[in-house]
């Protein structure tokens, strides 16, 4: 797994929207990186949940970049050859498949075989299994959508993601949670990331590289959940290793997550001290503290602060 570097060789831009120019800034990679070293760490665990805190002049954009460092550091999957997968199916199988231009979710319908170009129908659309480039059976009943292929952009091919796209479309890491307010999670994950380095670099929406949990989406991966819900009882998939609480609304409920690993985005631009009171009352509960730099290996950037502690779950 490749972690992104701040250094001056890497230089990462974001834009608010498709085609707006990239403002570049130290803090980009090193929250990028945030996420993929977070995920190496993950495997160290020992039963105990770990907890990084880092505060921040804003909380914008935070939040989806360590998410997409996450993402793309995840192990890329293994899957058999789409016409395996194909000729395993029935018409309880229901299927996400991806060509080079779509991707194709719902329930399998059948295969054509017996003509020189084999075709398919699943999803509701009828294409050659030529054109398939990766396919993984669902492990439950889906609505059919159809989406196109996002490109994975400068920063998946940074980090070594870009070679096994298909696949991570098809079959993506179910392991990360964001919790806060789920407008703002959102309108951050349509911002664009891309070449900073670059004259007139296109971006790529960091929504390409979390898959937020959509009910129109064609392929999905991480739930944005609006902190309230965790507080009516709504519980984190049992698939996931991290959440993300993103300011004082969520990092209130730290007490309630059980994930392997919690993330806290401290936002000082809110003059509120709760959030670091919840934090430190949770240092003090019979934790191990965790060295950022020598352990996790992570340097936080200028004026973000960081801590890290291991507690009993």
């Amino acid at each position: 797994m490749t972690a992104v570097s701040a250094g001056p060789r890497v230089m990462l831009g974001i834009a608010d929207e498709t085609g707006g120019p990239l403002v570049s800034a130290p803090w980009i990679g090193a929250f990028v990186s945030l996420g993929s070293r977070l995920r190496r760490y993950a495997t160290q665990l020992d039963g105990r949940q770990l907890v990084v805190a880092i505060s921040v002049p804003r909380r914008d954009y935070v939040a989806a970049l360590v998410g997409s460092g996450w993402m793309l550091s995840s192990p890329a999957p293994q899957l058999a050859e789409p016409i395996d997968v194909f000729r395993a199916a029935d018409r309880t199988t229901y299927l996400r498949a991806v060509t080079d231009r779509l991707i194709i979710t719902g329930a399998f319908s059948s295969l054509e075989e017996s003509r020189n170009d084999p075709r398919v129908l699943t999803g509701g659309k009828l294409l050659p299994v030529a054109r398939y480039q990766a396919v993984a059976q669902l492990d439950g009943v889906v609505d059919r959508a159809v989406g196109n292929v996002p490109n994975p952009g400068y920063l998946a091919e940074l980090m070594g993601a870009s070679k096994d796209w298909a696949a991570r479309l098809a079959a993506p890491s179910a392991d990360m949670a964001l919790v806060g307010t789920a407008k703002w999670l959102h309108e951050d994950l349509n911002a664009v990331i891309g070449d900073g380095a670059a004259d007139g670099g296109q971006g790529t929406p960091m929504s390409a590289y979390v898959l937020p949990d959509d009910d129109r989406a064609a392929t999905w991966s991480t739930p944005v959940v609006p902190a309230y819900r965790i507080g009516e009882g709504w519980e984190l998939p049992e698939t996931c290793l991290m959440a993300v609480l993103d300011r004082f609304g969520a990092i209130k409920l730290l007490n309630d997550i059980t994930t392997p690993l919690v993330l806290c985005i401290v936002d000082r631009s809110v003059a509120d001290e709760s959030a670091a009171e919840t934090i430190i009352e949770a240092r003090h509960n019979n934790s191990r503290p965790v060295s950022i730099v020598d352990e996790l290996r992570w340097r936080p950037p200028r004026t973000v602060e960081a801590l890290a502690f291991t507690v009993a779950v």
